[in-house]
C-alpha cells in the first residue's frame, strides 16, 4: 500500500489576523492621508483672517472715523501711522489715496493708489479712482509698449496675491508627497501609475506656482517705477545740475526708473523721452 503524500498547506490565518494585516495597509494609507490633509488645512487657514492686530484694527477704525467725518488731515496721519507699524494692506493704501485726493494732493493720491494696485490689481473701485485722479495730472503719458509674454506673465501674477500663490505651491507639493507615498506603498500597477502621473502633475504645478509667487513678490518690492511729487521738475540729459534741460514733468506723472546715481534717478517715458531728475522730486511706488 502506497503512502499518499499530502501537499503542505499553511494554516489559514484567523479572521482577526487577516483583518489586522489589511488594517496595517489601510493604516499606512490613512496616516499618509492625514500627513497630507493636516498641513493643507493649516496653510489654507493661514491665508485667511484679519491682517491687523488689535492695536492696528483700532487705529484703522479711528482713521476711517476721521475720514468719514471730513477730518482728512487727521485721517492721513493715522493711516500713515498704520503703515509705520508695518501693516501693509491694499485697503490702507486705497484709503490714503482717497484721503489725499480729498486734500487735493494729486501726486500723493496717485502714489498710494498705485501702491494699492500692486497688492490688489483687479479692484474695480481702486482702478476707477486711479483713472479719475489721473485726469487731474498735466502730463498725459502713454504706457511703454510691452511684449505679449510680459503681459501674459503679469496677468498670471495678478490673478492672485503672492501669498495665495505661495500657499498653492506648498499645498501642491504636499499633494505630490502624498501621491509619492501612494506610488511607494501600493502593490497595484494601476494605482502606482496613478500615483506617478498625478505626482508629476502636482509637482509641476507646485514649481510653477512657486515661480509666480517669487515674481509677484519681486514686483511688490521692486523700485522700478515712481511718481513725480514736485509741482514741476526739469528732466536733464545727465545726472548733474549742469546737464542740459530736455523737458519738464509735473506732479502725479508715473515714470519708469531703471537706474539711480547718487541724488539722481534715471526716468523713462518712452524710447525718445529719457533723462535724469532729482530723487527728491519723486517717490518710488
Amino acid at each position: 500500500m502506497k503512502l499518499v503524500k499530502k501537499k503542505y498547506s499553511p494554516p489559514a490565518l484567523p479572521c482577526s489576523a487577516r483583518m489586522l494585516c489589511e488594517g496595517d495597509r489601510g493604516g499606512i494609507r490613512q496616516r499618509l492621508l492625514m500627513i497630507f490633509l493636516v498641513p493643507c488645512l493649516f496653510f489654507s487657514l493661514q491665508g485667511q483672517g484679519n491682517p491687523f492686530s488689535e492695536p492696528g484694527s483700532a487705529l484703522l477704525d479711528s482713521a476711517n472715523f476721521a475720514y468719514a467725518n471730513g477730518n482728512f488731515e487727521k485721517a492721513s496721519g493715522l493711516y500713515q501711522d498704520i503703515l509705520k507699524m508695518g501693516y501693509e494692506a491694499p485697503e490702507v493704501y486705497f484709503n490714503l489715496g482717497n484721503t489725499y485726493f480729498k486734500l487735493d494732493e494729486v501726486g500723493l493720491s496717485v502714489l498710494y493708489y498705485e501702491r494699492a494696485k500692486k497688492l490688489s490689481p483687479y479692484d474695480e473701485d481702486l482702478n476707477f479712482n486711479l483713472k479719475l485722479v489721473n485726469q487731474r495730472t498735466l502730463d498725459k503719458v502713454e504706457p511703454l509698449p510691452r511684449l505679449f509674454l510680459e503681459e501674459w506673465w503679469e496677468s498670471l501674477m495678478n490673478m492672485h496675491s503672492e501669498k495665495t500663490w505661495s500657499i498653492r505651491s506648498i499645498i501642491s507639493f504636499l499633494i505630490f508627497l502624498f501621491f509619492l507615498g501612494v506610488l511607494i506603498t501600493s502593490n497595484k500597477v494601476a494605482t502606482k501609475q496613478m500615483g506617478f502621473w498625478l505626482g508629476i502633475l502636482f509637482f509641476a504645478f507646485s514649481v510653477f506656482s512657486f515661480f509666480i509667487a517669487k515674481s509677484s513678490y519681486g514686483n511688490i518690492i521692486s523700485r522700478n517705477t515712481a511718481i513725480i511729487l514736485s509741482s514741476s521738475v526739469e528732466v536733464k540729459n545727465s545726472p548733474s545740475e549742469t546737464g542740459k534741460k530736455l523737458f519738464i514733468l509735473h506732479e502725479g506723472t508715473k515714470v519708469s526708473t531703471p537706474d539711480t546715481s547718487g541724488e539722481w534717478a534715471k526716468i523713462e517715458l518712452s524710447s525718445e523721452k529719457v533723462g535724469w531728475v532729482k530723487r527728491s522730486a519723486l517717490e518710488f511706488i
